[in-house]
């Protein structure tokens, strides 16, 4: 048997019987290669798959993250009503201020303004806090909308992956 003219030029005609002991000595190899051929269709099926779901899964968490129903949108919201409730604060601070300038002027008041001033010191300390938590909550709620648009493009990504892979199998 001529294998040069089967296969091509540059081949090297075989023997017979070398061709028959090189079958034998690697007989084992051979059938463990045969034997990853046939699972091969379950485990591109079983992988397809598992990639459609994580796919459908990865996708759903970035919805649960972003706009105005996910997380995103409730933490900026959060953010937004601490704004609101700072300036609030503000204005309350204000009115007493002016209500312990007001009451410092009438004799034997200054213990009672000087209390009034403290509560309108703790009231701005308050609404320093409640500004920086409100950023806060504003930059998280930017984080998680890029988080949650980055698993949404991760889960169309997997699951067009598990749909190509499922083509090797006839899926």
């Amino acid at each position: 048997m001529d294998l040069g003219s089967i296969l091509g030029k540059g081949v090297d005609a075989i023997n017979p019987a070398e061709l028959v002991d090189l079958l034998t000595k690697h007989k084992d190899d051979l059938a463990a290669t045969a034997q990853i051929a046939r699972q091969l269709p379950g485990l591109l099926t079983m992988l397809a798959s598992g990639l459609a779901d994580a796919g459908n899964h990865a996708a759903r968490a970035g919805r649960a993250l972003s706009g105005a129903s996910g997380a995103t949108g409730r933490v900026g919201n959060s953010a937004a009503t601490v704004s609101q409730i700072s300036g609030n604060l503000g204005a309350v601070g204000g009115l007493v201020t002016k209500a312990a300038d007001e009451i410092s002027k009438v004799p034997l008041m200054g213990l009672p303004a000087g209390y009034l001033a403290t509560a309108a010191k703790t009231v701005g300390d308050s609404i320093v806090g409640l500004d920086d938590l409100s950023n806060d909550l504003t930059e998280l709620s930017a984080l998680l909308d890029t988080v949650g648009s980055a698993l949404e493009m991760l889960g169309t990504s997997l699951g067009a992956t598990g749909r190509e892979a499922s083509k090797f199998v006839g899926g």
